[in-house]
């Protein structure tokens, strides 16, 4: 039931008792949630008409789709997005990583036959050669992506539904995408920005509004960033954030490269930033359990690892 877990790690699992959401819990032991963000070159957003099944891609619209693929754009994730705007029909909006920002493009498709065409297509073609109907469809180049799939995780379902109607509130205009799993329900809520493709968890509404207006402390909100899409997953993202917090939110207006090496100890991890190398060492953290969400004493468990940084050597 408890999976391998280290002894401190079943200290921090829920009383025999208790049935706790899995996100309740893992902020109640200040889990980091740094290290699993996404690790992509570019994501498709295909509208879908709720409810949506879980998986998501069991729908009759996504058939033709995978969670994750290689595309004419590199590494790729399919997200559905609930249907907006007052025109009908569905999107399908493509965000590709740049050296800063994103570039993007935008789609109607008439009907299914035309939208499986898009997923096969997109494998080899270009988004800009497609044969698809295209019309005004211009990609907001600011928006958040909040996981809403309550089909998938309660957690998602309700935090990240609550987010995304408080923002619309605080922030009317703003592009907000209610899309499906994203990965790391026991984050909730959760979102992803627009263009600097930087994931977050735990949010709540003024958490949000600071990131989304530059406004707020780096060093303060780092503790919400889950990662940047463009480094890699564990170490990677979690040195790239530790350099982030040292830069502040200009760091997101550079060009950078992430590279992560195994060592004996641990991790060392390059960035480089605007042609300038930083080296981060980083060591593998605490054992934590994800716990079963509503379940008693949140069991079955399974074990995962935080990371530590000991230290951040900026370019001489």
């Amino acid at each position: 039931m408890s999976n391998g877990l280290s002894e401190s790690a079943l200290r921090l699992l829920p009383a025999a008792d208790q049935q706790l959401r899995c996100a309740s819990h893992a902020h109640s032991i200040n889990t980091d949630p740094c290290g699993n963000a996404l690790f992509i070159d570019a994501l498709v957003l295909v509208e879908v008409p709720l409810p949506w099944p879980k998986p998501v891609f069991k729908h009759p619209l996504l058939q033709q789709f995978t969670s994750m693929a290689t595309t004419s754009l590199g590494s790729t994730r399919v997200l559905a997005a609930v249907p907006s705007g007052t025109q009908p029909g569905i999107r399908v909006i493509v965000y590709q990583r740049d050296r800063i920002g994103v570039q993007s493009w935008g789609f109607r498709p008439t009907d299914p036959t035309e939208l499986a065409r898009f997923a096969n297509q997109i494998k080899s073609t270009h988004p800009a050669e497609l044969d698809i109907t295209r019309d005004s469809i211009h990609p907001p180049e600011i928006a958040v992506l909040i996981c809403t799939q309550g089909s998938h995780d309660v957690c998602c379902g309700s935090a990240g539904t609550k987010l995304a109607s408080d923002l619309e509130m605080q922030a009317p205009g703003l592009a907000i995408f209610r899309v499906s799993h994203t990965g790391g329900h026991r984050f909730a809520p959760t979102a992803l920005t627009i263009p600097d493709g930087r994931m977050w968890a735990y949010l709540d509404i003024q958490s949000m509004l600071s990131i989304l207006e530059l406004s707020g402390d780096v060093k303060d909100l780092s503790k919400y960033c889950r990662g940047w899409w463009g480094a890699p997953s564990g170490p990677g993202q979690v040195a790239e954030r530790a350099v982030f917090e040292q830069m502040g939110w200009d760091m997101d207006l550079m060009p950078r490269e992430v590279w992560a090496n195994k060592t004996a100890t641990g991790w060392t991890v390059t960035l480089s930033v605007a042609l300038e190398n930083w080296t981060v060492e980083i060591i593998q953290g605490r054992q934590i359990p994800t716990i079963t969400c509503r379940a008693e004493g949140g069991l079955p468990a399974k074990p995962a690892y935080e990371y530590t940084v000991t230290s951040v050597n900026s370019p001489t």
